[in-house]
């Protein structure tokens, strides 16, 4: 009987990990998961502007040759390189393109080109909708006229 006893003070009184590591893993775990997306959210983030720079760095290279006419041949030019850096099409109709001037026909050499790709970040995010409301990503070059 004390023998009885004395096992049914183990029993309560033990140091049973299970229900220590299932309470630290109900606490660390969501923690953990948000921490994994967070890092998603910001390495995409990194690579939309990297992909911001390059496109303006074409779209300006192709507004400085002196066979480019129209902006419109340099904007085509920013938006067919979105498409093959962006994994979705639709992200590339909210991006904003302004090359300045716009008038390129006639423009002697030298003159500064510049080409500025624009988008908000809430509207390409992948994870969250509105994350980083105000946050615009953007990517410009500068270029002279060939």
């Amino acid at each position: 009987m004390q023998r009885l006893q004395l096992s049914k003070r183990r029993l309560l009184c033990s140091n049973s990990p299970r229900g220590t590591t299932l309470v630290e893993m109900a606490v660390v775990f969501p923690l953990f998961i948000l921490l994994v997306f967070g890092l998603v959210e910001f390495v995409r983030m990194g690579m939309v502007k990297q992909a911001l720079s390059d496109a303006a760095r074409a779209g300006c290279r192709r507004a400085a040759l002196t066979s480019t006419l129209t902006h419109e041949d340099a904007e085509a030019t920013i938006r067919r390189f979105l498409q093959s850096a962006i994994s979705n099409s639709q992200d590339v109709e909210k991006c904003r393109v302004t090359i300045t001037p716009e008038n390129l026909s006639g423009m002697t050499s030298g003159v500064e080109i510049t080409a500025r790709v624009e988008v908000n970040y809430s509207d390409i995010s992948w994870l969250v909708p509105g994350f980083l409301q105000n946050t615009v990503l953007q990517g410009q070059a500068i270029m002279k006229r060939e």
